[in-house]
């Protein structure tokens, strides 16, 4: 129970930030350029929380998916007040209108003067004076309606008024703040938990399981693996500890040589744990025969304890045949030509079971390999201020390629599907994930949900801040504006178009929950 709450509130925590920093992005660079913000709200549907400071309501909505910054004028609308409505004006000391009362029945109003509206301007372009029948009207009034109000909007405090180099850092700030904001995440990581010491072979962490797990100790410094001598955990001018473990062709096992408390110790051999990401397996080789360990990837029907028969029909002697035969396949398959692997279950062999399987670009997205093997030790780290910004930078570039390689793929490739998406019930379980994995896992998760707000935000697509920023490029291009109300029909119409895309991934979020749970 506790802990389905605690991460209920940890993935509103996340949520929150990455959104919030998105929107704050807007509202600076906004209030910087004098435009009027009515709302800041993070959250969509109705208010739970809300106040007023300055110009701008503050408010908390019922649905934190989401939120959005009011700009006046940034969507084309209709004049508030025209000629021929009834409103009451109330005026301040220098007989000013400062409040304009829209319905005039209401009670806290009636004694003030109510007047038919036979010549208005509140726009006032080139800063002309705002009037209501003559009366002149504050440039900060306000129109009150029936639950609330807002302050009017002249034309220099709108949004399109402002010039292009304004409009398009107001829209774009969003991302950029997304994008700030993951590479602070991975800056912080790398600062505080360390850089990778490449020249080091001292071992920081063994995994809890793994096949090193009683084996190897933390601290243990490692000075040559199956009789090769290492000096450095990768890279350096010799054979390194990942080169060396890289070697799975030739070695069904790995006899560490390490330091330890000052005395060198041959330990015991350790068979690593095969990770089939291209086939959607794993494997642990102690085990007699070809038994599956762990389905990878969820659109298979295979389960933990199937003995594979054949892939594609070729038949396997071990699993040095199976690792050649992945990495001899980066390609994957398709539905058209879906890869086919008969397995025995309970002691039947069962008819066929058909799947796509991930190729290269996938896998490379997803920051797999077709194959790899593991023997769960993790390198030590070690402060380096300089050498963490350039860490940081690398952690972001490899997110950002890593989402466009995955949005190039659900518009070009046959393997990634729409239905595949994840939307914030998959959000909600990555978050949940990530954190049982520790800090750095929740932080690393951090970023790359920010920069994944951030680069999908930019795609040129209306309603998005891509689309909007695509109709200021076009208006600097062809030095004429587009027609409003046609941008802001596209905007609309692609708005209630991406709603429907959310309803159809939260769906297939929830069958994925019930399936997988």
């Amino acid at each position: 129970m506790w802990t389905t709450l605690g991460n209920i509130l940890l993935f509103i925590l996340v949520l929150s930030v990455v959104i919030c920093i998105h929107e704050l992005g807007h509202f600076y660079f906004a209030k910087k350029a004098g435009i009027l913000c009515h709302e800041f709200s993070f959250g969509m549907g109705p208010r739970v929380l809300s106040k007023k400071i300055g110009e701008t309501t503050f408010s908390i909505r019922a649905f934190p998916f989401g939120g959005f910054v009011t700009m006046a004028g940034e969507e084309l609308s209709t004049d508030i007040v025209k000629k021929g409505d009834r409103i009451r004006l109330q005026f301040n000391d220098d007989m000013h209108v400062e409040k304009i009362i829209l319905n005039v029945k209401l009670p806290q109003y009636q004694d003030l003067q109510e007047v038919v509206v036979d010549e208005v301007d509140l726009k006032g372009e080139g800063m002309a004076p705002l009037y209501v029948n003559g009366y002149p009207v504050e440039r900060d009034a306000r129109f009150v309606f029936d639950r609330h109000e807002i302050q009017i909007a002249p034309h220099e405090r709108s949004f399109v008024s402002k010039t292009k180099s304004q409009r398009f850092m107001v829209t774009f700030a969003g991302a950029m703040m997304n994008i700030i904001l993951a590479f602070a995440v991975y800056l912080f990581v790398a600062l505080a938990w360390g850089v990778p010491n490449d020249a080091s072979t001292v071992v920081a962490t063994v995994s809890e399981g793994m096949p090193a797990d009683t084996i190897v100790l933390p601290g243990d410094e490692i000075v040559a693996i199956n009789g090769v001598a290492v000096s450095a955990w990768r890279g350096g001018d010799g054979d390194s500890v990942t080169s060396e473990l890289a070697r799975y062709l030739e070695h069904d096992t790995f006899t560490l040589t390490v330091m330890r408390d000052g005395v060198e110790l041959i330990l015991a051999p350790i068979t690593p744990v095969y990770y089939f990401y291209g086939l959607g397996f794993s494997a642990d080789p102690t085990t007699p025969g070809l038994v599956i360990d762990q389905p990878l990837y969820a659109q298979t029907d295979l389960m933990e304890g199937d003995v594979i028969v054949s892939i594609d029909d070729v038949v396997f002697t071990g699993w040095a045949d199976v690792i050649a035969y992945a990495i001899a396949h980066p390609e994957g398959s398709t539905e058209e030509a879906p890869t086919k692997i008969v397995v025995i279950r309970d002691g039947v062999e069962l008819a066929p079971i058909y799947f796509v399987a991930y190729g290269e670009e996938v896998l490379a997205a997803m920051g797999y390999d077709a194959f790899y093997s593991r023997i769960g030790i993790g390198q030590s780290s070690h402060f380096d201020l300089f050498g963490a910004f350039p860490v940081a930078l690398r952690d972001l570039g490899d997110a950002a390629i890593s989402i466009y390689r995955t949005l190039w793929l659900l518009v070009s490739g046959s393997q990634v599907k729409l239905s595949q998406m994840s939307g914030f019930i998959g959000i909600y379980t990555i978050t949940a994930n990530a954190a049982s994995q520790g800090i750095i896992s929740l932080l690393n998760w951090v970023g790359l949900l920010s920069v994944n707000l951030g680069i999908v935000n930019l795609l040129p697509i209306p309603a998005l801040d891509g689309g909007r920023l695509a109709f200021i490029l076009y208006e600097a291009v062809t030095k004429k504006k587009p027609n409003q109300k046609v941008e802001n029909w596209l905007h609309t119409i692609v708005f209630f178009l991406l709603i429907a895309l959310l309803v159809f991934i939260t769906y297939n979020d929830i069958l994925r929950l019930f399936t997988n749970g």
